[in-house]
Formats: structure tokens, C-alpha cells, sequence
């Protein structure tokens, strides 16, 4: 990964107040007010004063990751085309929040039942909208499509979630990822 502005604040700067000025002589940015109102707008700089700034220590900084997540789902319920929530976004919903996995902390796996015959609009919204649906991300999150020729869901929720049943089928065939999730399961 390369060296970013935020790494360049960070070692020149420190947890030192620093101006438009001194930002644009230490970078040789031609546009420094705009960098550091984009920094600033990311959470990552704190204006103290006009033209003056510091490096928001990182207990400080937004946590980004529940928007980002919230992002992607708004984005994928806002589809034209009927769906329902699969795999452990199912499970997720079924247990009304409680029960929740993920490759990593950093990372939100979204998993899409979908009819087979829309799969490619699906794929074409997602990346117009800027959601992957590839696997290949790491932090962030992506949605995974399961074509299907007839989706069967129910509402939970508020949600179009496929059946119990189905879901119990997933948990007991992955006991190692869903131990104790069918007990959460309270619709």
C-alpha cells in the first residue's frame, strides 16, 4: 500500500497543530485547504481554528464501518428486483441481531438470493452503486448473489428473509460456524 497524505501529517506533524501552510511546504500540495477539508470531512483531521489543524489521534476518529455496512444494505434493499437475504445475513436476521459472522472484524459479507434470469442486472447495479459482489475485498464489504430460478422468502423483520427452515438447514450443516444460533432464532 502506498504512503497516503495521512501518513505524511502523521510524520511530519504528530499530534502538532499544524496550518494550510504548513501542510502545502511539508506535501508540496498545490491545493492543501481542499486536501485537508476532504481529511477533515473523513474524520481523520480537526479544524481548531481558521486554517489551523491536528491529526485526530485514532480513538478519536469515526468508526466508518457500521455506515459503510448500512451503505451497501440500503443499496441492495433499494433494488427493483425481488430478493431475500440468504446465508448468515439470514441467520443475522433471524436472530434479530444476535448471532453474526464475518471473515473479520473489518469486513461485512452480504449474501443475496436472487433470480437467475436477473443475475447480471444485479451485478451491473451493484458496481454502478459501487458495491463489489466480487469476494476479492478484504475490509469494507461485498455482496454475494445466489441465482436461483424461484425465490422462496417470508418477512422478518420487515425483511424478505428465506423460510425457517431453510435457515435451520444452514445451521445445522455448519455446526462449526452456527453453534447455538438456532436457540437465538425467536420469530
Amino acid at each position: 500500500m502506498g504512503f497516503t497524505y495521512l501518513d505524511a501529517l502523521i510524520s511530519k506533524f504528530g499530534d502538532e497543530d499544524f496550518t494550510t501552510s504548513d501542510f502545502k511546504a511539508a506535501t508540496g500540495n498545490t491545493r492543501p485547504a481542499k486536501l485537508l477539508s476532504e481529511l477533515k470531512m473523513r474524520g481523520v483531521v480537526e479544524r481548531i481554528g481558521r486554517g489551523t489543524y491536528r491529526v485526530l489521534p485514532l480513538p478519536e476518529r469515526p468508526d466508518k464501518r457500521l455506515s459503510e455496512w448500512e451503505r451497501v444494505k440500503t443499496i441492495v434493499l433499494k433494488a427493483p428486483w425481488d430478493k431475500a437475504w440468504t446465508g448468515s445475513t439470514a441467520v443475522e436476521i433471524w436472530t434479530n441481531g444476535r448471532y453474526k459472522i464475518s471473515p473479520n472484524s473489518y469486513l461485512r459479507v452480504f449474501h443475496l438470493r436472487v433470480h437467475k434470469s436477473e443475475i447480471e442486472e444485479w451485478k451491473r447495479y451493484l458496481m454502478r452503486s459501487g458495491v463489489s459482489s466480487s469476494g476479492k475485498k478484504r475490509v469494507g464489504s461485498f455482496v454475494i448473489l445466489e441465482a436461483v430460478s424461484r425465490i422462496k422468502w417470508t418477512l422478518v423483520a420487515g425483511e424478505r428473509v428465506i423460510p425457517k427452515d431453510e435457515v435451520l438447514r444452514i445451521i445445522k450443516n455448519h455446526p462449526g460456524l452456527y453453534a447455538g444460533a438456532s436457540e437465538l432464532i425467536g420469530y
